[in-house]
């Protein structure tokens, strides 16, 4: 466990190895939940995460089929992020 500091300014720093372990990128989003006394930091999936999720191909695809394939992507990367902090 790695201890840090509130700011004056009600900031943070997240430790490297958190960072790491997480695969955290700058700029990237997280949703921040409160449960109890615990706040939990869980990154949020970005368009670059879903690089390739519609496979290889030339194929023009519908906004439906585009759609699936962005939610089987997501839940894919999500159930991944779920094993690893099992």
């Amino acid at each position: 466990m790695t201890q840090t500091k509130i700011s004056k300014a009600f900031q943070t720093t997240l430790s490297a190895e958190a960072i790491r372990i997480l695969g955290l990128r700058p700029g990237q989003r997280v949703n921040q939940i409160v449960e109890g006394n615990r706040l939990i930091l869980e990154p949020l999936e970005d368009v670059d995460a879903l690089a390739g999720s519609l496979g290889k191909g030339k194929r023009t695809q519908s906004i439906d089929e585009i759609k699936a394939a962005a939610r089987k992507g997501i839940s894919k990367a999500g159930a991944a992020g779920l094993e690893e902090s099992r």
